[in-house]
């Protein structure tokens, strides 16, 4: 025995009736689960997973540089000749990897005072040279000096 087109319109009817009342009732109330997750999760506060992950990062950054050495130093003193000059690098570093230090909140004004430590370290593994590389490069403020 089993159930005709009628039977079947009807079953369909009461579903996507029941689901749409689910629905109805489910994503206000899911929207007000998540935005209150995200209020306690996402503050800076200490035992969160943003402050944690805001004290010291998880991901490495590094900082890159090129440097124009110039090939023909003694020619341009001297003759005042066109300048050659020579792209030596990249010398990388490896800089915000140190945690945030005396971390203090202030529950009046809602902020977050800290110290960040400084400090690069050379990646001879990402370098192309040493930090004992020497160069020769043009100081832009005493060459555009005698222009003007």
């Amino acid at each position: 025995m089993g159930c005709d087109r009628n039977c079947g319109l009807i079953a369909g009817a009461v579903i996507g009736a029941v689901l749409a009342v689910f629905g109805g009732i489910l994503m206000p109330v899911g929207d007000l689960l998540i935005q209150k997750t995200i209020k306690k999760q996402v503050v800076l506060e200490e035992g969160t997973i943003a402050f944690k992950n805001w004290v010291k990062t998880g991901t490495e950054v590094y900082r890159q540089f090129w440097i124009f050495d110039v090939q023909n130093p003694q020619e341009v003193m001297m003759n005042s000749s066109n300048i050659q000059v020579k792209q030596r690098g990249p010398y990388t570093y490896r800089v915000r990897f140190l945690a945030k230090e005396n971390v203090t909140q202030d529950a009046e004004d809602n902020t977050v005072s800290f110290l960040q430590p400084n400090g690069a370290i050379f990646e001879p593994s990402l370098s192309v040279g040493t930090e004992a590389d020497n160069f020769t490069v043009l100081n832009l403020a005493v060459a555009a000096a005698s222009h003007i």
